[in-house]
């Protein structure tokens, strides 16, 4: 400390032509800490508060890391040897398993012709016509479960049930689920993408700040100390704006939950900074020193740097972000935060520690994104139905956790003259350490320019390949980032993954890593429930051999999965249903939204089937340790099942372990 608030503290007190006594001083008043020491101990504060929140996530996160694969999984990406397919359970095969052999073509094909402007009635009554021929049952309109077994015919040998009992990961409910009232209290949305909690932490901040810039002082009469206030916030913005931060570290937030906080900071400092400009122009122009002081260097700097910030916060809106990201937003990001704080050094030499704080975290934060670097070749494929480029890379197949995302760079001319500059996010779609030797697969949906040439360079045909399909290119991937943080899904006994359009890459990755883990007897779902909404149903065409792979596979496995997709506009082309004339059981294509509050419900019940009279104890899996539901998708999405997830009855939320919300965001 003593670095920081000794210069500060003649730094703040000096008279000048230019610096006339503070407001507190000229009142008789003196101030009880010197203008330097006060912002200081305002970032103390600060650091103190993300000490708290570790220290209140300890306990989750030193249960995640007994797992031994917790160490090496989810922080550098490698290629490693595939394992081998463990050996499944064994399951009694359902009475229903094959009724849909024996369903009419010509059925479906009058049901899917007739299904484009069903009334609610009757669509309805497809659903129950539906489930007479595959012996499922229908909750409601818009979710029916198609001809899956029942929980009740799972049945595993002795041996299996004792590799479970010693391999689970070990369950530690979390914050929102030991206080559900106020989880969701804090979950309410005000603003799209603002709920109660972030802005409490938004307002607290603003707050601190506020009474660190007022404190003893009169902004206009004592401008220098909003300028130290300023100065505190670069290494608050900096820090929070790294992909690799200690913050995000220590509390087990990738980068993107915490970018909230740094625009908030962001708006802050350039807010004190042209308080603490005002302040001088104002003192100045009373005195009529204005042409004389700005002739200076020390203030030739100082504008310099007032100039640099207030470009910053005009490029950083959420209109620039959106459509400029990588060709305005991040170049001007660099260029004018650097002029900014060599500006700041010069301004005032005493604001040189915190500038090198800034630039340290930031430094590290480069070479570590060049540590987590990996040039590799990527083929890619397009996927028309969906809008979608397929980006399979062989050369990595183990280093990350499902919902964990990349940043991609492709290196082709193919892409554009400046596309190796353009660095983009994906999540990851494919599951880590796959037996089949599957390596990283990202679905890249077309939002833009850069990813509409990127589809167009997956349409051109290698004709040096069998299949005369897709290309092959050199690309940068870096990560993996984000994630499910110190949460292990594996843990949960039921898991509802909700996904939107091309969100279905997170909730992908879930599913199959928990198949996976189900079958190497390390978790603990009895009940997965995946819930896509979508505009166009064939959008369900590219992806529904997977579907399939993933039912046939939970048909020998402990944990039951299904799987419904909504659409939400008639297709165009009426023969568009004739590819899903035998969907498999357990998989549903329904032109409605989902009713989230009833697919919870059955996710809930499904889950709690076996521990109703004590078998599931009995066999080694212990008590219901709660559900985990995750949403990927757009932010009207993402609140409905964040509504669903608030309403849902308090009694059964405490009986079945709570209720757990991961979200993941659209958007920079």
């Amino acid at each position: 400390m003593s670095v920081f608030a000794a210069a500060p503290a003649n730094a703040s007190n000096a008279s000048s032509p230019t610096h006339g006594p503070s407001s507190a001083a000229a009142a008789g008043a003196v101030p009880p800490i010197p203008d330097g020491a006060l912002v200081f101990d305002i970032d103390v504060i600060l650091l103190c508060v993300v000490g708290l929140v570790f220290l209140l996530l300890l306990p989750r996160t030193a249960i995640r890391f007994t797992h031994k694969r917790e160490w090496v999984d989810g922080h550098f990406l490698r290629s490693i040897r595939a394992e081998e397919q463990p050996a499944f359970t064994t399951r009694r095969p359902a009475e229903n398993q094959d009724v849909i052999s024996r369903v009419s073509p010509a059925y479906f094909d009058e049901k899917a012709g007739s299904s484009q402007s069903q009334s609610p009635d009757e669509a309805t009554s497809y659903d129950h016509d539906y489930n007479q021929y595959y012996g499922g049952a229908t909750s409601d309109a818009s979710h029916t479960y198609v001809g899956q077994p029942d929980v009740s015919r799972k049945a595993s040998t002795a041996s299996a049930r004792e590799k479970r009992r010693q391999n689970v990961p070990t369950h530690l409910s979390g914050w929102s689920t030991t206080l559900p009232t106020l989880a969701g209290w804090l979950r309410t949305s005000l603003n799209p993408g603002l709920t109660v909690g972030k802005a409490i932490i938004l307002l607290g901040y603003a707050a601190l700040v506020l009474f660190a810039s007022l404190y003893f002082s009169n902004p206009m009469s004592d401008p220098v100390r909003t300028g130290w206030v300023a100065a505190s916030q670069i290494p608050v913005v900096v820090i929070l704006g790294t992909k690799n931060n200690l913050v995000g570290l220590l509390i087990g937030f990738g980068y993107e939950r915490l970018n909230y906080i740094h625009r908030f900071a962001g708006t802050l400092l350039v807010l004190a900074a042209n308080v603490h400009a005002i302040g001088y122009f104002y003192k100045w122009s009373i005195s009529g020193t204005l042409a004389q002081s700005l002739m200076m260097p020390q203030f030739r700097w100082g504008m310099i740097a007032l100039i640099s910030f207030n470009v910053l916060f005009q490029l950083s809106t959420q209109w620039v972000r959106q459509r400029f990201y990588n060709s305005l937003f991040i170049p001007s990001h660099i260029i004018f935060a650097v002029l900014a704080c060599v500006a700041v050094c010069n301004h005032y030499p005493v604001c040189i520690p915190y500038v090198l704080i800034a630039a340290i975290a930031y430094g590290v934060d480069r070479l570590w994104r060049l540590v987590k670097s990996r040039v590799v070749m990527a083929r890619l494929r397009p996927l028309s139905e969906l809008g979608m480029t397929r980006v399979e890379i062989p050369g990595i197949n183990a280093g990350w956790r499902s919902g964990q995302h990349v940043r991609l760079r492709v290196l082709s001319l193919g892409m554009g003259w400046r596309s190796w500059a353009e660095s983009h996010p994906f999540t990851i779609a494919s599951v880590s350490r796959s037996p089949s030797g599957e390596g990283m697969v990202l679905m890249v949906k077309k939002a833009g320019d850069w990813t509409n040439r990127l589809y167009e360079l997956g349409q051109r045909a290698d004709y040096g390949e069998a299949n005369g399909v897709g290309c092959q290119v050199q690309c940068v991937v870096e990560g993996p980032y984000g994630g499910p943080g110190h949460a292990i899904f594996a843990s949960f006994s039921g898991a509802l993954f909700v996904a939107g359009g091309s969100g279905i890459t997170f909730a992908l990755a879930a599913v199959r890593d928990l198949m996976k883990k189900d079958l190497e007897y390390r978790s603990r779902v009895r009940a997965i429930e995946l819930v896509w909404t979508v505009q166009d149903p064939a959008a369900l065409t590219p992806l529904l051999p997977l579907f399939s792979s993933l039912i046939a596979q939970a048909q020998s496995s402990y944990a039951t999965l299904r799987i419904s997709v909504h659409y939400t506009r008639a297709p165009s082309n009426p023969d568009a249903f004739k590819a899903f004339r035998a969907l498999p059981p357990g998989l549903t294509l329904l032109p409605s939204r989902p009713k989230f509050n009833k697919v919870l419900t059955g996710v809930v019940d499904r889950s709690a089937a076996l521990f109703s009279s004590g078998k599931e104890r009995r066999r080694g899996g212990g008590g219901l340790s709660g559900i985990i539901v995750g949403v990927c998708g757009p932010t009207s999405l993402a609140e409905s099942v964040r509504k669903a997830v608030n309403e849902f009855d308090p009694d059964r939320r405490k009986l079945i372990g709570g209720l757990e919300l991961h979200e993941e965001a659209f958007g920079w």
